[in-house]
């Protein structure tokens, strides 16, 4: 075979070599820029998929493959580059592009200017603007949120929010501390519920839901959902008395798990079956139990020597961390913390 343009004798694509063939069909069609739209608020750059949280060095392979047109008959074409920084919005790129015809493969070098436009994503203009969709509220029952929960509770729930911003868009529109609780306005029904959930499993909470009519959308009626996270009215460490047995309760995740003071016994429950339940009064502190003067055992209070009877089972004579109420006191099976009240 020969090259019909020159003679040569080799392969030939369409009638012509590859050099003859490389000047007729060049493998992509520069353009005199490469323009992007980047959100002055979270750096996200926007792609004709929409917008995204990558890092520059990523974004620009994509951007070439969307806004650099290959030419006929090459397809699947394929881009390096090397950028170099202009100013914080323009980068001069120097590019190879690879094309492949039957078994020929082009190289086409190229440069050209990324500029990059100041612009603000959805997801921020929505977050602007306060919008939302839904609200988690996380309360306690029958009490103020601690410091450590209202700690733990933003935390977890900011930290999910953060991980599917760039996937699902999800924000929080603002956050506000009400009734010794916590309200998070997030941006769709769906994330209220999601996070609602994972709040309930990390603290050991119920879940309820109040939707409320909102208006509508394409003839489609539209709901914002008031998600509500009802923490126990005890937490860790806690003396409560469940029907007429006293128990401390030894954890709250994933079930509440009560210890029946006097026999040892434990059980687990759902938080929303144990809603009403009161505390007792009551202290907890190590302390030599030992042999009372009218028969049992006693265990004294370490500050002001006041004895209470020692009412669990199978106790012996040694020192031990009891929980002390206003008429008897019990063996513990949790550390030295004070209970609180």
């Amino acid at each position: 075979m020969f090259c019909v343009e020159c003679g040569a004798e080799g392969p030939v694509y369409q009638g012509v070599c590859g050099s003859c063939f490389a000047k007729k069909h060049p493998v992509v069609e520069p353009p005199a820029n490469l323009d992007v739209p980047r959100c002055a608020q979270c750096g996200a750059f926007h792609f004709r998929s929409g917008w995204s949280r990558v890092e520059l060095d990523l974004a620009i392979p994509q951007l070439l493959r969307e806004k650099v047109r290959a030419l006929p008959p090459f397809e699947h074409v394929t881009f390096t580059h090397v950028a170099r920084e202009e100013d914080a919005n323009n980068f001069f790129l120097t590019v190879k592009a690879s094309g492949r015809f039957e078994d020929l493969r082009q190289v086409q070098d190229f440069h050209v200017r990324l500029r990059i436009k100041p612009s603000v994503c959805d997801t921020c203009a929505k977050q602007a603007g306060r919008y939302y969709e839904g609200i988690l509220q996380v309360r306690a029952e029958d009490r103020d949120l601690t410091p450590a929960e209202m700690r733990g509770v933003r935390t977890l729930v900011l930290s999910r929010v953060e991980r599917g911003r760039d996937e699902a868009g999800d924000f929080i529109s603002r956050t506000e501390e009400i009734h010794g609780g916590l309200d998070f306005y997030v941006s769709t029904n769906a994330l209220g519920t999601r996070l609602a959930k994972e709040v309930a499993e990390a603290f050991g909470g119920s879940v309820t839901a109040s939707p409320k009519l909102f208006g509508q959308r394409q003839g489609k009626e539209i709901y914002r959902v008031t998600t509500l996270v009802r923490l126990p009215a005890f937490q860790v460490g806690d003396v409560v008395r469940h029907k007429s047995e006293v128990t401390e309760v030894l954890s709250l995740r994933p079930f509440v798990e009560l210890r029946n003071l006097a026999t040892g016994e434990r059980r687990r429950y759902k938080a929303k079956d144990l809603r009403g339940l009161r505390r007792v009064d009551a202290e907890r502190f190590e302390t030599e139990i030992r042999p009372g003067v009218s028969g049992g055992l006693v265990a004294p209070h370490p500050d002001s020597g006041a004895e209470r009877p020692v009412l669990s089972r199978g106790v012996r004579p040694g020192r031990a961390v009891v929980v002390w109420t206003a008429d008897e006191a019990y063996v513990s099976a949790l550390p030295a913390i004070p209970s609180k009240p």
